[in-house]
């Protein structure tokens, strides 16, 4: 095993697809699901709806912005399982009318809505510091990265209200990036800091949605190296030991089991977003508790 170049929350740290996250194993068949990923026409989304295809899962939509390179994905998928039903969708995430448009071809397609989400459409467009980073580019950053995922899970969830089946335990796994909590890095303000908005939007879904999976995951510092353990997605929609991460960043290259054993991830918000040391010893219940009725006193006045 190789140092890691970023602390690890786990003694291991994974380059490699390992037992516990290997999509192949019976206890991860995704028979029964739909899946919908986003940007899966090449790298990490290519990788994960492969990964989806060995869990021969139910269905998988492929959405992105190039036909050619989706239909290249499916043709991955159709090697892998002959029992996957897959759906190419050509989409820009951050068009509002082309997002519906999608969600009404995939309910139609397959009768249904789909149960799991994966977000991992983002784009980095500008560099800089801060005095001179083009305000244009910064901000076609964030609606890549922020307003277009935004778009897809409002869909998302509305989708599945409107299902046959509403009651039905959804999924939703973000792909954001380690530089949505890494202190600064340079030249990175719009990438990291879109990449915090993106984050923090999806635990809002958690709160809201609580009976529901909600997790950010960090794929990893390349593409190639999230392939060969892209099983952890697969891990995170199928196994039930998962609900445990609910809310909570991990990165793929932990431990599942390493993970699973920290009984403190919860009482101590360890993987939340916040500030390191704000709230030692109040829980995370606590402090939303207290949020709102700081909320409830401003309403009232």
């Amino acid at each position: 095993m190789t140092q890691p170049l970023y602390p690890s929350f786990t003694p291991t740290y994974n380059h490699l697809q390992y037992p516990a996250i290997d999509p192949t194993q019976p206890h991860l068949d995704c028979s029964d699901k739909i899946i919908l990923v986003t940007r899966a026409g090449s790298g990490i989304g290519e990788a994960i709806a492969v990964a989806f295809a060995k869990a021969h899962a139910k269905g998988i939509v492929l959405l992105g912005r190039t036909e050619s390179t989706l239909q290249s994905t499916a043709t991955e998928i159709a090697m892998e399982s002959d029992k996957t039903d897959t759906l190419v969708i050509p989409a820009d995430i951050t068009s509002r009318q082309q997002i519906e448009s999608a969600f009404a071809n995939i309910t139609e397609h397959f009768d249904a809505a789909p149960d799991v989400l994966i977000k991992n459409a983002g784009r980095l467009l500008a560099f800089g510091a801060v005095a001179d980073i083009d305000i244009e580019a910064f901000w076609k950053t964030y609606e890549l990265n922020v307003l277009g995922p935004l778009i897809v899970t409002q869909a998302f969830i509305r989708a599945a209200k409107a299902s046959k089946e509403p009651d039905t335990r959804r999924i939703i796994i973000n792909i954001p990036s380690g530089g949505a909590h890494i202190p600064y890095a340079p030249t990175a303000v719009a990438y990291s800091t879109s990449k915090l908005a993106n984050a923090k939007v999806l635990e809002y879904v958690h709160y809201e949605h609580p009976e529901w999976l909600a997790v950010n995951m960090q794929p990893g510092i390349v593409a190639t190296d999230l392939a060969r353990k892209a099983g952890i997605v697969v891990w995170l929609a199928a196994d039930p030991r998962a609900q445990a991460l609910n809310g909570n960043f991990v990165w793929a290259n932990w431990n599942v089991d390493e993970v699973l054993e920290k009984e403190e991830i919860r009482e101590k918000g360890l993987l939340s977003l916040g500030l390191t040391g704000w709230a030692d010893g109040i829980s995370p219940e606590d402090l939303i508790a207290r949020a709102r009725s700081v909320h409830r006193d401003a309403d009232h006045k």
